[in-house]
């Protein structure tokens, strides 16, 4: 197969694998402009414009596509390739034609659906086996050519069924890493990554159809946050409350803070105040317990929480049940839009107003010799900033000088005493 014949094809595989609905193929015939295929046929050189007449000339003899010339004549511009004959398209690359390999994952879906059924495997947890009844059974009917052309054949789907088998089983709760798993089912410490990537796209559409087995445990995403202050973090069913009595920081994972309740005060007041901040060097600079009386700025804040960014689930966690608990807010970030924006962001998680804190222009204007130039995508992040947000007087201030400058203050050159 010579190269042009080869990226014919490859044009034409892509149409139709585009193309495919979720249960079939659902165009009689495929059309390719010859002008998107080749955009320089004109200015090429002839050697190159013959190579090209000649691929598609072989493929149109071998009953492969179609070619509809310009009126000038044949043998002298093509105007569009076509093709219907997609068996053919797909023999003559040697991979196997994905309506028929479609009609066998589905064939073996029943079998393995059946199989599941008369299971009568001990301590199986029945909701989650339900679910992935449900889903194989959506499956067996809808897979089609387009799942195909996203890499999942007939092996793929055979190891996502053992994953399916294996998780409506009780052994899902045994201390096992992914890859560690991965060699237990397939021999293959990176094969269950690969099933969950391929899987992904799939399972996200099918989930707004019928109900997903819970996988979760599966994930190698780890989200941690920190907390600091003399707090008292009471777990769910669980005596006695972990006390901070010296206001350390504790670094807390997203297990640890889903399970929290409530978050008191060591010294309970009525007025209860947390400071997110965004960046984690300024965090142990004003987190360190050393720092919580020294001057009035910081001794008015009873907590402080890393939030790194756009918060991670762990750190919108803990912003929830801060919230919950009846703290105030109060924010620190950089001074810049993507800054306002996550401010923005906490103030969406805890549902309540948060106070920026030196996020202004009075600050802009002490750090704008140390600022940075903001690129056009970053300027451009100030479309996403809500009009309730803008309208706070100091982001407003900031706003204007951000965008009159084109120039963003990093929060770590700050000094917040």
């Amino acid at each position: 197969m010579t190269s042009w014949e080869k990226k014919i094809i490859d044009e034409f595989i892509n149409h139709y694998f585009d193309s495919a609905s979720e249960t079939g193929e659902n165009r009689s015939a495929l059309r390719v402009r010859s002008s998107l295929l080749f955009p320089n046929f004109d200015a090429s050189h002839p050697d190159e414009k013959e190579s090209y007449l000649e691929a598609a000339e072989s493929l149109q003899r071998k009953g492969i596509i179609n070619l509809n010339w310009e009126k000038r004549g044949k043998g002298e511009r093509i105007k569009t390739l076509s093709c219907e004959n997609f068996e053919k398209l797909f023999e003559e690359t040697g991979k196997p034609y994905p309506k028929i390999e479609a009609e066998k994952i589905k064939s073996m879906l029943g079998e393995k659906i059946q199989a599941i059924k008369e299971s009568t495997l001990p301590n199986r947890d029945t909701v989650q086996t339900e679910k992935i009844i449900a889903l194989l059974e959506f499956l067996s009917l809808h897979f089609g050519p387009h799942e195909i052309g996203q890499g999942i054949d007939q092996r793929a789907m055979e190891d996502f069924i053992h994953l399916m088998e294996f998780c409506s089983g009780h052994l899902k709760q045994e201390k096992l890493t992914t890859r560690a798993l991965s060699i237990m089912l397939y021999r293959d410490s990176k094969r269950l990554e690969t099933i969950l990537t391929l899987c992904s796209p799939f399972l996200s559409r099918i989930q707004k159809v019928v109900p997903i087995p819970d996988i979760s445990f599966l994930e190698r995403s780890y989200p941690e946050t920190m907390i600091a202050g003399k707090i008292i973090i009471q777990f769910k069913n669980q005596e006695p409350p972990m006390i901070n009595a010296g206001g350390h920081i504790i670094g807390l994972p997203l297990e640890s803070t889903e399970a929290i309740e409530t978050i008191k005060l060591v010294s309970e007041k009525k007025d209860k105040t947390v400071l997110t901040i965004e960046n984690k060097e300024t965090f142990y600079a004003l987190g360190s317990p050393q720092k919580h009386n020294e001057g009035k700025t910081l001794s008015h804040y009873d907590c402080f929480l890393y939030i790194g960014g756009y918060s991670n689930r762990a750190a919108a966690a803990i912003v929830k049940t801060l919230a919950a608990s009846g703290f105030s807010f109060y924010h620190a970030g950089d001074l810049d839009p993507d800054g306002i924006l996550i401010l923005q962001h906490i103030q969406e998680l805890a549902e309540k107003p948060v106070v920026p804190v030196r996020m202004d222009a009075i600050t802009f204007d002490q750090y704008q010799k140390w600022a940075r130039s903001l690129t056009k995508p970053m300027l451009r992040q100030i479309e996403k900033i809500r009009e309730e947000t803008k309208s706070n007087p100091d982001l407003a201030g900031l706003l204007r000088r951000i965008e009159e400058t084109g120039m963003g203050v990093e929060q770590e050159i700050i000094d917040y005493r």
